[in-house]
């Protein structure tokens, strides 16, 4: 693994970790917790990369 990838690596699990958590949470409100947990976990870990990114590219 390259080491210039950590920001990516660790803003993605980041994303994906608060994304699954804020989408269970609202698919449990609204009685749709797998579908809306899904999404949750996609659109939290394409945000996590596009930070990390962001952060990588600052540092460079």
């Amino acid at each position: 693994m390259d080491k210039n990838n950590i920001p990516v690596i660790t803003c993605m699990c980041s994303g994906m970790t608060i994304g699954l958590a804020i989408g269970g949470a609202v698919g449990l409100s609204q009685g749709r917790a797998g579908i809306t947990t899904c999404y949750g976990l996609l659109f939290g870990m394409i945000i996590g990369v596009i930070i990390g990114t962001v952060i990588k590219k600052v540092k460079e």
